[in-house]
């Protein structure tokens, strides 16, 4: 084998190598940025600031920050700094599925995904087919 020969066949091996990489790509590099604070819906004692970023390769997590009252106000939280949200895998652009997230009202672990338009995040739990979706704001 001549050395143009060798040569060609290393960079037709480094091409290959280049595209299947490219191509395998996971969603998670082509996911929209989920990562951030983000506010719960709002109910009568208030709402819950979560932090969401990534918490191990290709995957997302949501950790409490704080508790506001209805006015805005911060309120001493026992949970703050607990994860909410843990093992997120994106599933497309803006989705993110096969994760848990945890209601500290009553203490439940249940099935989880995520939805992301813009600065609105679809949080969706669901429990035995039953789901609950909350719609969840950025903060700027």
């Amino acid at each position: 084998m001549t050395l143009a020969h060798k040569r060609l066949r290393n960079a037709a091996l480094v091409s290959t190598c280049l595209s299947a990489l490219l191509m395998g790509a996971s969603f998670s590099a082509l996911a929209q940025d989920i990562n951030g604070l983000w506010r719960t819906e709002l109910t009568d004692d208030g709402y819950l600031e979560v932090n969401i970023d990534v918490c191990e390769t290709d995957k997302v997590c949501g950790t409490i920050v704080r508790a506001r009252d209805p006015e805005g106000n911060e309120q001493p939280y026992e949970h703050a700094g607990k994860r909410m949200i843990w093992d997120m895998v994106a599933s497309g652009s803006t989705n993110w599925d096969d994760g848990k997230i945890w209601d500290p009202r009553n203490d439940r672990t249940v099935n989880s995904r995520l939805e992301l338009s813009g600065d609105t995040l679809l949080v969706t739990g669901c429990m035995f087919r039953i789901c609950q979706t909350q719609t969840w704001q950025r903060q700027l």
